[in-house]
């Protein structure tokens, strides 16, 4: 940067005569001093200097006469000779702030800035009220790079001198150049509308706005900076970056190449070179500028992930996966690295990094849906239908989305068919009726929910579901084939054709196959959770339930025992199912709000705490729970508010003791 420094050189001789001639002086030494003007009148600085010599070889102790001397040889450019003389003239008037500020500026013109800040804060001691020596000593320090004492002293003079032009640019320059860019555009602002004409310091001026990210306006600082100095580096290269910020790619990329053409060795450039040149679809010399740069800055993270994403672009999803792993490397904390890894490694189906990378990129955002969106369809793609199905729900309850509906109804079906598999046929046909829910004309899901009930006994469900599959997939082979195997092993039980319904139609008939009725499948589940064998409690339960559509009781059980499963979507769903049937069901809100404050979704665990309320303005523990929730989420003052509530309304002495301390603890 070109520092300009406009020096407050002071005319001794005008201090001077406001003063008179020194007494000292004699008559002939006064005669001498006034022909020595009229030589350094003309420019005669030799002869001046020889008359006031003669003159102080009369009046050797007279410091008008040493300060005279030494201006001429300052003048004359000999700055020694001209010390030595102020220095004279300084032990014979000590007090004199102006002979110290002579010696500063000698010394500041002679490069001593140490000796120069000394004679001028000396200066300053005597003469404190002198505010043209703030600006010699903001100088000084500017020089020294002592920044904040330079914008102190500016700041003091300009406080004098509010029009100063010089001393506010040289205040701008030291705020620019000490990296205060936002105060530097400030002042920078101020000259340039009061002096447009007479203002030069585009340079910095573009690039202070540059710094604050005021890339249309640096343009035609940087514009005008350059016409001044055409082959500056600096200012080309700032203007490049400039208009890439602003999209004007084509004039980015013409000061890159002009600059480039100065000095090829700009190794630094060369990232933003190659950003440009990617962001152009210009891939090959994006990847060796990317390269270059890389040789000379192997450790930077940016330039490892910007390259993996050009190869990315390209399809080259090897060379990508390298460079994102490279760049992770050098920066683990950086989520875009970590998002492109997992889209990288889910496009290669490598779905266990894919999670891996999707799981840390949501601990930094967990509430991207997008993210989420791939992580579900990552866990569906790896057999973790459960998991993807909870999270396909949760997203499209927040978003309707059709695409994840449609995935939602393929992992359900392909849960299904797993279950079925497994022998599981109970929960194999909860999740095809979801399916079916989602999507009544899904033949696939008829088709399971048939087959499963088939193998549970239930040939009436089979056989109509069995036709719907049909009706809706009259091509399928499948479906076809395993129909009249069904027709053909039932053919007693069915000597006339069966109505087709839909499983949704209630069952009338209680019994089931043989002697198995709906009263010992409830006594059966009962037992099984009695002895803590929740599996087959669901299992009898749930067949219970399929010929008794509206056991809200029943369903409860099932949600509550998925609930302490930790199935969570499996829970949440039988209480949707019983509010559906039932909308002002306390039980179902409450158990609800329960899973969905497990899940740390504090708002919608709350809503249903208070629809309980508002159905059963005496339900206790509906108000601990939301004061829990409000707990959880930090709201301190909205958890004693129902802790509060909760205590008028609880009887136990001993839940009333554990709140009581709670809340003390809250208040404390």
């Amino acid at each position: 940067m070109n520092r300009k420094i406009y020096v407050s050189l002071i005319s001794i001789a005008l201090f001077i005569s406001t003063s008179g001639v020194d007494a000292k002086m004699t008559r002939e030494a006064h005669s001498l001093y006034q022909e020595a003007c009229r030589y350094e009148y003309k420019g005669d600085y030799n002869s001046a200097i020889n008359v006031i010599q003669k003159a102080l070889d009369i009046n050797g102790e007279d410091a008008m006469l040493y300060t005279k001397i030494a201006g001429l040889y300052s003048d004359s450019g000999q700055y020694e000779k001209a010390l030595g003389a102020y220095k004279k003239a300084a032990k014979l008037r000590p007090n004199d702030a102006f002979i110290y500020i002579s010696i500063g500026n000698i010394l500041q013109t002679m490069g001593d800035y140490e000796n120069a800040y000394n004679s001028f804060i000396q200066a300053q001691q005597i003469y404190p009220e002198y505010k043209y020596n703030y600006l010699n000593i903001a100088n000084i320090e500017y020089f020294r790079k002592n920044y904040a004492s330079a914008i102190e002293n500016y700041n003091t003079f300009l406080s004098a001198y509010p029009e100063h032009m010089e001393a506010s640019e040289n205040l701008g320059n030291v705020y620019f150049i000490s990296g205060q860019s936002d105060k530097a555009c400030d002042i920078y602002s101020a000259i340039y509308k009061k002096y447009p004409s007479a203002f030069k310091e585009y340079a910095n001026y573009g690039m202070a706005l540059y710094n604050t990210k005021q890339f249309n306006a640096a343009v035609p600082m940087l514009e005008k900076a350059l016409s001044d100095s055409p082959e500056d580096e600096a200012i080309i290269a700032k203007l490049a970056l400039s208009y890439q910020n602003i999209g004007e790619d084509e004039k980015a990329l013409e000061q890159y190449e002009k600059v480039f053409k100065l000095n090829p060795k700009l190794i630094a450039l060369k990232f933003d070179y190659a950003n440009l040149l990617g962001n152009m679809n210009r891939n090959e010399e994006a990847i060796e500028q990317y390269k270059e740069y890389l040789k000379e800055f192997p450790n930077d993270a940016d330039a490892y992930r910007n390259l993996g994403l050009v190869y990315k672009k390209t399809g080259d999803n090897y060379l990508a996966l390298f460079n994102l792993e490279k760049s992770y490397s050098k920066d683990p904390s950086n989520i875009d690295t970590k998002k492109e890894l997992a889209l990288c490694y889910h496009k290669k189906q490598d779905y266990v990094n894919a999670l891996k990378y999707y799981n840390m990129a949501l601990s930094a955002e967990p509430e991207n849906y997008e993210l989420l969106a791939n992580k579900a369809l990552t866990l569906h793609a790896m057999n973790n239908y459960v998991s993807a199905i909870e999270l396909y729900k949760q997203l499209i309850d927040k978003q309707y989305n059709e695409r994840l509906k449609q995935n939602l109804i393929a992992a359900s079906v392909a849960y299904g068919y797993n279950l079925y598999d497994k022998q599981d046929y109970g929960q194999a046909i909860l999740y095809f009726e979801d399916a079916i829910d989602l999507n009544p004309q899904e033949a696939s899901a008829y088709f399971g929910f048939a087959k499963a009930n088939e193998k549970m006994g239930c040939t009436e469900i089979a056989y109509t579901n069995y036709q719907k599959a049909i009706s809706i997939d009259p091509k399928n082979v499948e479906y076809t084939t395993a129909f009249n195997n069904f027709k053909n092993a039932n053919k007693n039980f069915y000597s006339q054709p069966v109505n087709m319904t839909t499983n949704k139609e209630p069952e009338k008939a209680q019994k089931i196959s043989g002697d198995v009725t709906y009263e010992k499948l409830i006594k059966a589940g009962d037992e099984a959770y009695k002895q803590q064998k929740y599996t087959d409690a669901i299992d009898n339960y749930t067949k219970a339930v399929i010929f008794m559509p509206q056991d809200k009781v029943t369903m409860l059980k099932i949600g509550n025992l998925y609930k302490l499963q930790g199935n969570n979507t499996k829970a949440i769903s039988f209480y949707e199912k019983i509010l559906a049937l039932d909308p002002d069901n306390t039980d179902a809100y409450f158990n609800k709000g329960l899973v969905l404050a497990n899940q740390k979704n504090y708002d919608s665990s709350i809503k249903c705490f208070e629809k309980v309320i508002q159905l059963s303005p005496d339900y206790p523990y509906a108000y601990y729970s939301i004061g829990l929730a409000y707990e959880q989420k930090g709201d301190v003052n909205k958890a004693l508010e129902y802790y509060y509530l909760y205590t008028g309304l609880e009887t136990n002495e001993q839940m009333l003791s554990i709140v009581k301390q709670k809340i003390k603890s809250l208040e404390g």
